[in-house]
């Protein structure tokens, strides 16, 4: 009788009581374990041993939730390493425009530093009289802070303090009569 060791090789443990009644048998049903990614951030074994990874610590590691980011030239693409800014492809695209800063009435626009520990600082001009609501969001849309400026025009400088958030990726959003900007700030 035969038996399978975990490792894909069939043997006889010589007591007449192995799982499988000849070699054949065993070697089409002993399956060496691999792994693969479900493309959600998942591990799983498909049972023909044909999996992408050797080992459930390899496709851990190797399995990254997708993500997506805009290109700055209206194109979301998936950065593959799972720190993008947007969870799926569809709300990326109902961001990601092809619309610069300077075409939204706003001119000198800065965000400093970023990556940031604590403390970060926008600025920029509005060159014409607008309403301009400004945001910053975490990943999952939880509003951090918001200002609302009326009829604004001119200057505009603040500083964030994040020092009491998590570490990782927040957006500000500056939503303008004329569209919508978002910029990806790294809390370090």
């Amino acid at each position: 009788s035969w038996d399978c060791d975990g490792q894909g090789n069939c043997y006889d443990p010589g007591t007449g009581n192995g799982q499988f009644s000849s070699l054949s048998q065993c070697q089409s049903s002993c399956i060496v374990p691999s792994w693969d990614c479900d493309g959600q951030g998942n591990c799983y074994d498909p049972g023909t041993g044909n999996g992408q990874f050797s080992s459930l610590s390899q496709c851990q590691s190797s399995c990254i939730v997708p993500s997506w980011d805009c290109d700055g030239q209206g194109n979301c693409y998936d950065p593959g390493t799972g720190l993008g800014i947007y969870i799926s492809v569809s709300a990326c695209e109902m961001e990601c425009t092809n619309v610069s800063v300077s075409e939204l009435g706003l001119e000198n626009f800065k965000i400093y530093p970023n990556p940031f520990k604590d403390l970060f600082n926008i600025e920029f001009t509005s060159k014409i009289k607008q309403s301009i609501e400004v945001r910053v969001v975490n990943l999952v849309g939880e509003l951090i802070f918001i200002e609302n400026l009326e009829n604004f025009l001119g200057e505009y400088t603040h500083s964030f303090n994040l020092s009491e958030y998590s570490k990782g990726v927040y957006l500000l959003e500056l939503d303008t009569d004329n569209g919508l900007v978002n910029k990806k700030l790294i809390l370090q």
